[in-house]
């Protein structure tokens, strides 16, 4: 793990002599350019990167899967310096970083910036258990709770018996299941909307970034807006090339990931996300419901389980939930 230095590196680069070797990093992305994050979150750190290192040190975007489509296979790049940054979906690759699933618990995270922030906060601590030290993590986030976006409306838990309904993760599936759905998984975000369109699922647990950015809003006509866990995201880059940078490039780049970037990814996720909310509104075709509390207690009561079996998996797993939801509050 690594520790940062946030507050005044930017004066401790600035004092520090000699010249930096000029580096350009390749940055993959499997999501298409325009989406949010590949077209505007990821490229301002760039920026950011850029101007913390005088442009000694560039980021090149390589979006659309143009290193590798599979969003599986964004950590293998990096692990093989196919890519030397890549954007990661823990979800896709269980197993390697099983700490980050606290983000994933159903009723737990209430905003992109609260989770991401409490998500670097529990990995600053050395409770999140993972591969963590295989990679020098540019940042961990997780986005805005998800919502069940079907083609059929749901209103209550029971409404989802039968029903084919996609997860991203064990986490996820484990939720559909408990909720008394059919979890089904191994569908990438970008086929989640030909998948409801064949009649494969008949919904997806999905924040509404990606209910815009994959266009699965245009396939299903009903979002019930209950909080169904996030899907933790991060930003990982290969550890060989982080440490073969010079010194000052090095905290340079920390100055403006860990932490910080945690926090300007959140407050820009958070808003984007209300901004696709706010259009899906307006356009008038999606029959969009905020439940009342008895609803939502319900769903809350059925989806219990899974947060159950989630602290059965592990005995660090309590004391994680309690850091993060302390975190949280913070």
């Amino acid at each position: 793990m690594f520790n940062r230095i946030i507050a005044g590196a930017a004066l401790t680069v600035a004092a520090l002599s000699g010249p930096m070797s000029a580096e350009t990093l390749r940055f993959s992305s499997f999501e298409p350019p325009v989406a949010f994050l590949t077209a505007k979150v990821f490229p301002a750190w760039a920026e950011r990167v850029a101007e913390a290192t005088n442009g000694d040190v560039t980021i090149e975007m390589f979006p659309g899967g143009t290193l590798g489509r599979s969003p599986a296979q964004q950590l293998k790049l990096v692990a093989d310096g196919v890519a030397d940054i890549a954007f990661v979906v823990p979800g896709y690759n269980p197993g390697v970083f099983p700490g980050v699933t606290v983000g994933e618990l159903p009723f737990v995270v209430n905003s992109s910036e609260a989770g991401s922030k409490a998500m670097w906060s529990v990995y600053e601590q050395g409770l999140l258990e993972g591969a963590f030290d295989n990679y020098y993590i540019v940042g961990l986030f997780t986005t805005t709770p998800s919502s069940i976006a079907t083609v059929e409306p749901v209103m209550m838990p029971e409404d989802t018996k039968g029903m084919n309904l996609r997860g991203s993760s064990p986490t996820l599936l484990a939720s559909i299941e408990a909720i008394g759905g059919v979890a089904v998984g191994g569908i990438a975000a970008p086929t989640i909307a030909e998948s409801i369109s064949r009649g494969v699922i008949e919904g997806s647990f999905n924040e509404w970034n990606a209910l815009k950015s994959f266009r699965i809003q245009e396939v299903v006509n009903h979002v019930l807006e209950v909080p169904m866990g996030t899907s933790p995201l991060m930003v990982v880059m290969n550890k060989a090339r982080y440490e073969g940078l010079s010194e000052e490039a090095r905290m340079a780049i920390d100055a403006v990931s860990g932490a910080a970037f945690a926090e300007a990814f959140g407050k820009a996720f958070d808003e984007e996300a209300g901004s696709a909310r706010a259009a899906a509104i307006d356009e008038g075709r999606l029959s969009i419901v905020n439940p009342d509390q008895a609803a939502l207690d319900a769903w809350r009561i059925a989806s219990a389980p899974s947060i159950e079996g989630w602290l059965a998996e592990g005995p660090g797993r309590q004391a994680l939930l309690d850091a993060f939801t302390a975190a949280l509050d913070e």
